[in-house]
């Protein structure tokens, strides 16, 4: 059993990520999806039969495999909640990405925190038609079935499936979950709670209930002439986003646990900050000071200088106001080098994962970054003029990226911000 950690160990204790599980509208599995994603290609599709039901063509990001999707009207009923296969499966590719195995993961000091932003949707959705049918017999609906559409179910799977004995949480931060997931794990490394930790989200979102609110809200994309352009971040035709599904999962270890087992991180987790714009629901201050200032605030907290950034990894959701109050905000808050700066958003090619958007962007980012290639802003053809930073437009770019910004935030004025490093044997 790993010894208990002392005050002075807790105020030194680094944060790397060593292991990533992806699952994306472009793959099951992180080398396949990370590889389609550099193509440039989109992988959104026609949403057939919700676009019967709803009456005007809807695209989305599908998991291509019937038994994890959503959207799959194959998968037999009543059975786990996809969110909950999306992240069981995501951990095991993490898990084995990080070296670790499950003797490793069944102590007091190994925990995880996986964040959703509704719960188990696709779950309610087959109870609530279970319910208006008539033939239905609710004795065939197992009594268990409602926990694991709740929105600490895949925290508890992945405690329970792996024999964690340390914090299981669950985050809920509307889009922002994902990133705001991974902070609170690395917060659990650095106050000592923790020695590893299971970190990320997931969703599964595509049904009609989900989909008919975001189109009456006016946020889903139109007028689109294929489902494969339906998502043009920044943009000046951009009208919408697309819903997609997927996973994303990261291994965080304190340095010292890591490197005792001779792990090679990834990247060191510097810090992250949280914020709020609470001008309305759905909207955000066209200033976008809220989010400016989140940005500069992490960026002193963790010494890092505008100089040090070598690429952003956005939120870039499609949206005419959101992908304009995101630039705003880098354009206040790192000056005239904002211009210069890659920086890209990946929804135009995968949709709007929504509460697993920014753990699976994330683990693009940690991949970015081992690869030294900047991915594309995928559908970016006819720039807005007002948006007008380096976004990488539908062509990946190879550059040397030791140090990145990540981007979230979401549906009532969720703001999240997170910096890394690229892991270096020197930076010990």
């Amino acid at each position: 059993m790993p010894p208990k950690i002392s005050v002075t160990e807790q105020i030194s204790r680094r944060v790397v990520i060593t292991g990533i599980g992806l699952i994306t509208p472009y793959a099951v599995g992180r080398e396949q999806s990370w590889h389609k994603l550099l193509t440039g290609h989109s992988a959104t599709s026609l949403l057939q039969e919700l676009s019967n039901q709803l009456g005007r063509p809807i695209a989305g990001g599908i998991i291509p495999d019937s038994e994890l999707s959503s959207a799959s009207l194959d998968r037999p009923p009543f059975q786990s909640d996809p969110a909950i296969n999306l992240t069981l499966k995501a951990t095991c590719e993490a898990i084995e990405d990080a070296g670790l195995d499950r003797s490793q993961l069944s102590n007091e000091f190994a925990g995880c925190v996986i964040g959703s932003s509704k719960g188990g949707i696709a779950g309610y959705a087959e109870l609530a038609a279970a319910s208006h049918r008539k033939s239905a017999s609710h004795d065939s609906i197992p009594p268990e079935f409602w926990l694991q559409c709740l929105p600490h179910a895949c925290s508890q799977a992945v405690a329970a499936e792996f024999g964690l004995q340390g914090a299981a949480l669950t985050p809920v931060s509307a889009c922002a979950t994902g990133l705001s997931s991974i902070m609170r794990g690395a917060d659990l490394i650095r106050d000592g709670i923790c020695n590893t930790v299971i970190a990320g989200s997931a969703d599964a979102s595509l049904v009609p209930a989900v989909l008919s609110s975001f189109q009456r809200m006016g946020v889903l994309a139109t007028d689109f002439l294929s489902p494969a352009q339906a998502c043009k971040p920044y943009d000046s035709r951009r009208n919408g986003f697309v819903v997609g599904e997927g996973a994303g999962i990261m291994i965080l270890e304190s340095l010292e646990h890591a490197l005792e087992r001779n792990a090679t991180p990834y990247a060191e987790w510097l810090g992250g900050g949280l914020g709020a714009d609470s001008t309305h629901l759905m909207q955000f201050d066209p200033t976008a000071e809220s989010l400016a200032r989140l940005i500069t605030d992490t960026l002193d907290r963790t010494r890092v200088s505008v100089e040090e950034l070598d690429y952003v990894n956005l939120h870039g959701t499609g949206t005419q106001i959101n992908d304009l109050y995101e630039t705003r905000a880098l354009q206040n808050a790192l000056g005239e080098p904002a211009q210069s700066i890659p920086c890209s958003s990946l929804k135009g090619g995968m949709g709007h994962l929504l509460g697993a958007a920014g753990s699976v962007e994330l683990g693009f980012t940690l991949l970015a970054m081992r690869d030294n290639i900047v991915p594309p802003t995928v559908n970016l053809e006819h720039p807005d003029p007002q948006c007008n930073l380096n976004y990488t437009p539908r062509t990946a770019v190879s550059k040397s990226i030791n140090t990145v910004l990540k981007l979230s935030f979401g549906f009532g004025g969720h703001l999240v911000a997170g910096l890394l490093r690229h892991w270096q044997p020197a930076s010990r």
